[in-house]
């Protein structure tokens, strides 16, 4: 199916999580998500940070998070 026609309301959650699942168990899947926690969980901002930047960033922690939640995978894992 190309990604112009996904629908992702059209596939139930299950079936979403088996995909995440699929991305992230591989050597290279856990590379990225381990990556990406290294860029946003475990990146902390300085006391200077604005709340433009604070939020910005929470933000993208909140996505890995999600990514996480979905694919299965957690730190313990890496």
């Amino acid at each position: 199916m190309p990604l112009n026609e996904y629908n992702a309301s059209a596939l139930p959650d299950e079936e979403v999580r088996r995909m995440f699942a699929g991305c992230f168990i591989t050597g290279e899947g856990r590379f990225v998500l381990s990556f990406l926690r290294k860029v946003t969980l475990e990146r902390c901002l300085g006391p200077d940070a604005s709340d433009a930047e604070l939020r910005y960033l929470e933000g993208q922690r909140r996505l890995v998070k999600y990514i996480e939640a979905l694919s299965g995978c957690k730190k313990s894992d890496f």
